[in-house]
Parts: structure tokens; sequence; C-alpha cells
């Protein structure tokens, strides 16, 4: 072959090349295929469409209103709530007649009459494992809306970490909540996972300040369980540590009748399942101290999934209410979210919301009923 031949078979081929890669990029651009890419935690649709390019304005766009305020910025927000027309009596609910005299109270505790509130956390094992973010904006928006919801404590459920044996969920945790030192107290049980569902071993979960310091406590021998009287906000609080069945009922029923003047908050793991009724150890927990101690009026709890609410009134006239919240397993809608209680005084009521600083985003529910309510009367 002739080198004129040669270069014009060269040439030809080089535009034929050419020509290849032109129609191929001008198909390219120009589907819309939709690809579905999996991640830790992630679900994305990435889709590829072709755009008009839009028209030059002819005028200058109008600027933009000035933007509201953050949600947890509106502390009014559920306070409307907590008010009734007819105040119930800060009284508790009469017991059924003793047959000798009751044991005083050791002490006489001042009626509260300020408004005040507790910011729950339930289940933060995940944001201990994977999201340690999600848990420092937890802590940090808990400190930032101190004043406006008056809030005195954050309280936890347990399954503060997801492997009580992992060093770096507990540093994790710990991270978080510092964040509340010299600003908030943090009370907290201990779940399943922060001391093991069989073999508990506490040794670890005792280790951390944080579930074990404060002084006002008054704990049990081994230190599982709890109460904490609130004398300036009226209340009692208690909580039961994970699988402390055969020891704590005894101590814990003594230690809430000497402080039978206040209304008891208890703070447990277990107590519910999802769908209302009583867990094995919420069944324990209500025979053994429940039916004998009229001074509890609430008990939050966590471990399973979702958000219920159970209510039971017994023959001597007390009500006690409980809630579970968890929304931990929603890797995608229910991330950090807390809920805050606020407690009146003078009606007697505890208004709940749920809110997630980290979603900026008030209810996990559509239905908000199941995270915006009140409980009237019930402390």
């Amino acid at each position: 072959m002739s080198k004129t031949n040669m270069f014009r078979a060269l040439w030809l081929l080089l535009l034929s090349l050419v020509c290849v890669l032109m129609f191929y990029y001008r198909r390219e651009t120009t589907k819309s295929p939709q690809e579905t890419f999996f991640g830790e935690d992630i679900v994305a649709v990435a889709t590829t469409v072709t755009r008009t390019p839009a028209p030059l304005p002819t005028e200058p766009p109008t600027p933009l209103p000035t933007a509201e305020p953050n949600a947890y910025e509106v502390a009014e927000v559920f306070i409307p709530l907590l008010f009734t027309p007819s105040p119930v009596p800060a009284t508790l609910a009469p017991t059924a007649e003793p047959s000798e005299p009751p044991t005083p109270a050791p002490t006489e505790f001042p009626e509260a009459t300020e408004l005040f509130s507790l910011i729950w956390f339930s289940d933060t094992q995940y944001y201990a494992y994977k999201r340690p973010d999600i848990f420092l904006s937890m802590a940090d928006w808990a400190v930032r809306v101190k004043d406006d919801y008056d809030a005195v404590a954050v309280v936890c459920t347990g399954d503060i970490v997801d492997n009580r044996n992992y060093t770096r969920h507990w540093t994790n945790a710990e991270a978080a909540i510092s964040r509340l030192n010299e600003k908030l107290p943090f009370y907290c049980v201990a779940g399943n996972h922060d001391v093991g569902a069989d073999k508990v071993e506490y040794e670890t979960y005792l280790s951390y300040d944080f579930c074990s310091a404060p002084e006002a406590m008054e704990f049990s021998e081994d230190r599982r369980c709890w109460v904490l009287p609130m004398c300036e906000q009226g209340i009692l609080l208690c909580g039961i540590g994970w699988q402390n069945d055969a020891a704590y009922a005894d101590w814990l029923i003594a230690r809430i009748t000497a402080y039978k003047e206040l209304p008891a908050v208890l703070l447990v793991h277990s107590f519910l399942y999802d769908d209302g009724s009583l867990s094995t150890n919420g069944k324990r927990i209500e025979k053994a101290i429940l039916r004998e101690c009229p001074s509890v009026r609430l008990v939050l709890c966590g471990h399973n999934d979702g958000s219920v609410r159970w209510s039971r009134k017994y023959p001597d006239g007390h009500v006690v209410n409980a809630m579970m919240y968890n929304f931990q397993d929603d890797k995608k809608y229910g991330l950090g979210y807390a809920r805050i209680l606020m407690f009146n005084p003078s009606t007697r009521n505890i208004a709940v919301t749920t809110y997630s600083p980290f979603l900026n985003d008030y209810n996990y529910y559509k239905d908000a009923s199941k995270d915006t309510f009140t409980l009237y009367g019930a402390w």
C-alpha cells in the first residue's frame, strides 16, 4: 500500500471514530435513566435530564423575605396545652384508708408553683455507634432551649450505647453528654445494650461519671437503682436499671414511701411493647411498684420501636400514665428526636412535644397527636 493510501485510510478511521463518539455522547445526554445507589444508611435516586436554559430576567429579582426563627426558638409551640379552665388540686389522689396510722414523710416539701420541663432522650445507641454528630446536636439543642422551656434536667431511658464492649461508643456518648456539664444535669438508667441482655455486667456502665455521679441521687447498694428528690419542682425522679428485678422492689418502695408527698416519675428501659401492652419487665414493675406506691404517677421507657401510651386507674383512685418512644431504627426520618415534658404545678398537666434538632422538625408522625399531646391532671 502506498503512503498516500495509508494516510487516507488512517484519516477515514479517525473520522469514523470521532463520529461514533459524537453519536454516543449525544445519546447519553438526552436519555433520562434512573439509578438507585445503596450505601451505608443511604438510598438515593439520580436522574440525568437535559434542560433548556432559563431566559435572563428582565428586571431585578424580588429579595427573599427574612428567615423565620428555627422551630426550637419558638418556646410557645406547645405551652398552651398545659392549661385547663379548672385547675386540678396539687395534692395526690386519696388512697384507701390504712389500718394503721401512716408513717409521716421525713420532710415537708414546699409546693412548686413554676412551670418546669424535663428533656427526654430515648435509645441513643445508633448515634453513639455511627452518628455522633446527631448526639452532639441533641445535647447542644438541650442547652440552647434550657431557658425557653425552663428545663431542669435531661433524662435518658437506656441504651445509651449500642455495644458496651466498644470504647468508641462510650467515648462518642461521653463527648455529647459532656456538653451538658454545669448547664443541665443528666440522669439515666441502663438498657440491655449498656450492660448486656442476658449476662448483665454493670462495671463498664458505672465507670462513666454521667451514669452514676450526681451527689444528690440516693443509690441502691449495687448502684443499679436510684431516687432523686427534686424538691423545688415537687417531684421524685426514680430510676430502675436493666435486669435488676429481684433486688430493686423492696429498696425502691422504701425510698418512694419515704418521699410519698412527692409525685414520682419512674425511668425504666423496658415497660411497654409497641402495641401499648405491658412487656414482661413492665408486668413485674406494675405488680411490684405501681400497685404498691400510689405516688408513682408517670413511667418513661424506650427499648421497643415506635411511640405508644398506657394508662391505668387503681382502686384507691390514683392513675399512672406511661409513655414509650424510640425512633432510632428509622435511619432516614427518625434521627435525633427528643421529647420535652413540661409540668404545670397549677393544673397538674404535663404537656408533651417531640422535636429533632438534627432534622429541625417537630413530630415524627403525620398524626401529630402521637407526638404532641397533654396528660391532664397527671401528677
